[in-house]
C-alpha cells in the first residue's frame, strides 16, 4: 500500500580523464515520479531524449587508492557519492541531475543508513530513482560499490574512458545476459565472444558499449573477470563496468550490456524493437535483445512486495504496483525496455515465472536478466524488480 499511495503524488520539473569537467548544468528534463520511496529515492524518475552519462561501478576509494573509513558507513558513504559525482562531472552531468543510483551493500542491515543519506544529500521531490542489491564486495572492507546514470550536457559523445561513458540521442540497446559453462575465467571469456558476436547481428561495434555489468560467484573472482575484460577490450578504453555477486554454482558469470544505437535518418515506426539474434531461440518472457529508437525513458526504483515472505504475494504485488506505475507515467507493459529481476529464494523465482507470463505479451517482453543473490535490500525480501521503460508516444 505505502507504495501505491506515494504513486498518487509526484512533481515534474521542466526541462575519468584528467580535463576539466563541463561547468554547463543540463537541461532539466525530468519528472519525479512519487515521493520518498522504500529506497529512499523517487518510485521513477522519466526522461526526455537527453545525452545520458552512465558511470562505472565506484568503490569508496579514497585518494590514497584506500576505502576509506574501515567498517565505517558514514564515511563509505561520503566517498562513495564523491567518485560518483565526479565521473558524472566528466561525463558533462551532475548528482543534481542525477536520474539513477544502482547500489550494492554487503548487507540489508545498512539499507536503512543509506536510504537516509539518500534522502538528505537529494533535494525534496528530485531525488533519483535508486535500485538495491546485496551481495560481497572485493576489497571485503566495502561496505558499499554504486554507480549511475544522469543527463548530460555534452551534446557529442566523449572519447570513451573507463569512468563514465555518454549515450548520445534516444537509440539504445540492451542485451540480456548471456553466459557460458566452465571455470569463471573462461566462461567469461566466452560469455564476452558471444556478446560480440550479438554487437555484430545488430551492426554495432565494441566502442558502441556504453556499460557493461556482470553477475560472478564468488565475488572474490572479480579480478579474473577484469582480466578477462582488459583482454577483450585491447586497444580500446574498457567501458563502465559493473559488478554484482550471485549465488549462481552454474554458471557462475553471466554479463550483459548496454549499447548506443544511431538512429537512422528515418524515424522508426515503433518506439521499441524486441529482436531475437540469428542462432538464438525466442523466449515467451523476456526478449534477447530490446532496441529503444526514441521516446522518453522510464528509469524505476527497486520495486518491492507489501508482505515480505510470501513469494506468491510480493510477486503479485510488485507487477500491481508496476501497473500502477506505468499507468501515471502514461505506459504500460509493453513499453518495458530492459529488467533485472535480484531473486533471493527459489520460491520467489518459481513465483516469478508463473506470474510474469500474465503481465507480459510473448512479442514484446523487456530484455533481462535474472540474478539470484544474497539480498535485496529490505529484510525477509525475497525479490525485487529493476525496471526501464519508455512513456508510450501514440
Amino acid at each position: 500500500m505505502f507504495l501505491i499511495l506515494l504513486i498518487c503524488s509526484y512533481v515534474c520539473v521542466s526541462g575519468q580523464n584528467n580535463r576539466r569537467p563541463p561547468s554547463v548544468k543540463p537541461k532539466l528534463n525530468m519528472e519525479y515520479i512519487g515521493g520518498l520511496g522504500p529506497t529512499g529515492g523517487s518510485l521513477a524518475v522519466v526522461v526526455g531524449e537527453a545525452p545520458l552519462a552512465h558511470t562505472t561501478q565506484f568503490l569508496p576509494i579514497n585518494e590514497h587508492g584506500e576505502i576509506a573509513g574501515k567498517n565505517n558507513l558514514s564515511a563509505q558513504l561520503k566517498q562513495v557519492f564523491d567518485n560518483v559525482s565526479l565521473a558524472l562531472k566528466m561525463g558533462g552531468s551532475d548528482l543534481e541531475h542525477a536520474v539513477k543510483l544502482n547500489i550494492c551493500i554487503t548487507s540489508a542491515e545498512l539499507m536503512p543508513k543509506v536510504r537516509q543519506y539518500i534522502s538528505n544529500r537529494f533535494k525534496v521531490g528530485k531525488r533519483p530513482a535508486v535500485a538495491f542489491v546485496v551481495g560481497d564486495l572485493v576489497p571485503s572492507t566495502a561496505l558499499i560499490a554504486v554507480d549511475a546514470v544522469g543527463i548530460s550536457v555534452l551534446s557529442a559523445a566523449p572519447p570513451h574512458q573507463s569512468n563514465v561513458a555518454v549515450l548520445q540521442g534516444p537509440g539504445v540497446v540492451y542485451v540480456s545476459g548471456q553466459a557460458a559453462n566452465g571455470e569463471i575465467g573462461s566462461a567469461a571469456r566466452t560469455t564476452l565472444k558471444q556478446l560480440d558476436s550479438t554487437l555484430k547481428y545488430l551492426g554495432l561495434k565494441k566502442k558502441d558499449i556504453i556499460q557493461v555489468k556482470s553477475f560472478i560467484a564468488p565475488a572474490t573472482d572479480i579480478e579474473r573477470v577484469k582480466k578477462e575484460m582488459s583482454d577483450f577490450f585491447v586497444g580500446l578504453s574498457l567501458p563502465p563496468t559493473v559488478y554484482v555477486e550471485w549465488t549462481s554454482k552454474k554458471p557462475l558469470i553471466e554479463i550483459e550490456l548496454i549499447a548506443a544505437s544511431p538512429a537512422s535518418s528515418d524515424r522508426p515506426v515503433k518506439q521499441l524493437d524486441f529482436i531475437t539474434p540469428a542462432g538464438m531461440t525466442a523466449s515467451p518472457v523476456y526478449s534477447k535483445v530490446t532496441r529503444i529508437n526514441y521516446g522518453r525513458k522510464i528509469y524505476f526504483s527497486s520495486l518491492y512486495g507489501e508482505k515480505s515472505g510470501d513469494a506468491k504475494s510480493e510477486v503479485k504485488d510488485i507487477f500491481s504496483a508496476m501497473a500502477k506505475l506505468l499507468t501515471v507515467v502514461g505506459s504500460d507493459f509493453k513499453h518495458l525496455a530492459k529488467a533485472t529481476y535480484y531473486v533471493v529464494t527459489d520460491s520467489a523465482g518459481n513465483q516469478l515465472n508463473e506470474i510474469r507470463p500474465k503481465y507480459y505479451n510473448p512479442d514484446s517482453s523487456p530484455a533481462a536478466s535474472k540474478a539470484m543473490v544474497k539480498g535485496v535490500g529490505l529484510n525477509n525480501s525475497g525479490i525485487c524488480i529493476d525496471m526501464i521503460g519508455v512513456v508510450e508516444e501514440k
